[in-house]
């Protein structure tokens, strides 16, 4: 695979200084009895594409990876976070497999994972659920012509699960017996393809429920030569986004989860600071809202969207020939892991973050490998920063911040688009 250099320019007019290796993470406690926090993750292996899981944490300890599929495990791999705190498992490494599920199981709570798919001129990346919720929603779905989509549902559990998918779309309110009671066997995942079911739609949104059991839902999409992931999330009634500045469409979607109509309010982070309720509009049952980020400001955004009901946020990234999407954070934290942040060979990666804080923000930002670099950098409130992220190849980003923050991150090579958010620690 040939990837050409991703080049972007940053003005922000921020002071970076570099400084030595970040802290060692400290060896992790013996776990005793409890059972270990663990992530799910969506992966597939095929000939044209594959994934690698990237695992970041904040200790240096013994975890492993497992791939399952059919009611077993298919493949293992243990590893440990060493010095760094981080490691980036390739899937083809522990098995062949096409489109399956793996099992991170992380040597402290304080960790987490993500899947960077790659190959055939696309890439795409994703953070690892770690919570199963009873409900979560996927917005910026399409299944117009020339565009992929599908819904994975994976259990990881050793009982069945069965779910049901409501849909809704710019014709309302969708029906299809394919779409009720679906039976997800244990240690197995189930490929809905939304294409089939509902073909020709341009604006998809899907309410999951579990009714036995639990799942984990990720969505998929292949727009040309590129595709993306992107995680469900359980609905809330407060969300960040943050967009980087990008060559093509940048959009903000806002996806109902009520059976009513929802108000809700949408505050803009940019160069200036921030403007308080610059969007404000009125979600029907079940739809979506898509806003051009574009119409504001060509540099990096962030957005807060507080709603009156249940609602999930999401940023999608494309040009005529690639996209990328990613989920919002319900939340803003001081420290935040973003495993596969960064670079792959010939790819290079970009940061974005926005200080949601009342004051100045000082920012350690940690590029995590053999060999990690820290750097600080300070935010002014209410502004977001864009930064370069080194050549080498590292296995994500950690971030550490006496302020509030809310990052993500992005890559880009020719058509291809990676975008991914971060999971926070300590979050506030």
């Amino acid at each position: 695979m040939k990837w050409a250099a991703l080049i972007v320019v940053v003005a922000l007019g921020v002071a970076a200084i570099i400084t030595p290796q970040p802290p060692e993470p400290v060896p992790a406690a013996d776990p005793g009895s409890n059972a270990p926090p663990v992530a799910v993750c969506g992966v597939d292996e095929s000939s044209s594409r594959s994934t690698t899981v990237a695992v970041g944490s904040t200790v240096d300890g013994q975890a492993q990876l497992t791939v399952f599929a059919g009611g077993s495990a298919v493949g293992l791999a243990e590893f440990t976070t060493g010095t760094s705190g981080s490691a980036s498992i390739p899937i083809d490494d522990v098995a062949a497999v096409g489109q399956a599920a793996a099992l991170v199981e992380f040597p402290t709570a304080d960790s987490a994972a993500a899947s960077v798919l790659t190959g055939g001129g696309s890439a795409a990346a994703e953070i690892c659920s770690q919570v199963p919720e009873r409900q979560v929603i996927i917005g910026g779905g399409s299944t117009v012509e020339g565009t992929g989509f599908e819904v994975q549902l994976i259990n990881p559990y050793s009982a069945e699960a069965v779910a049901d998918i409501r849909v809704t779309s710019e014709s309302g309110r969708e029906e299809n017996e394919l779409l009720n009671s679906i039976t997800v066997p244990p240690r197995d995942s189930v490929i809905v393809d939304m294409a089939n079911v509902l073909p020709g739609r341009a604006h998809l949104v899907l309410s999951i429920e579990t009714s036995r059991g639990s799942v984990v839902a990720v969505a998929r999409s292949d727009l040309a030569d590129d595709s993306a992931i992107w995680r469900a999330v359980a609905p809330g009634e407060s969300w960040y986004a943050v967009v980087p500045s990008l060559d093509g469409r940048r959009e903000l979607i806002v996806a109902s989860g009520a059976l009513t109509d929802v108000e809700y309010q949408i505050d803009v982070y940019g160069p200036a600071g921030i403007e308080e309720a610059a969007i404000e509009g009125v979600l029907s049952a079940g739809g979506q809202d898509v806003i051009d980020v574009s119409a504001f400001s060509e540099a990096p955004a962030a957005f807060r969207v507080i709603a009156a009901g249940p609602v999930a946020v999401f940023t999608r990234l494309s040009s005529n020939t690639g996209m990328g999407m990613t989920a919002g954070s319900p939340v803003e934290a001081g420290a935040w892991l973003l495993p596969g942040a960064g670079t792959i060979p010939l790819f290079r990666g970009r940061l974005v973050m926005v200080n949601v804080g009342l004051d100045v923000a000082e920012v350690t930002v940690s590029e995590v490998r053999d060999r990690s670099r820290s750097r600080v950098v300070t935010i002014e409130a209410g502004q977001v920063l864009q930064l370069d992220l080194d050549d080498s190849v590292s296995d994500g980003v950690t971030l550490v911040s006496d302020g509030l923050l809310v990052p993500m991150w992005v890559m880009r090579s020719g058509p291809a688009i990676a975008v991914s958010g971060g999971t926070p620690l300590g979050s506030e």
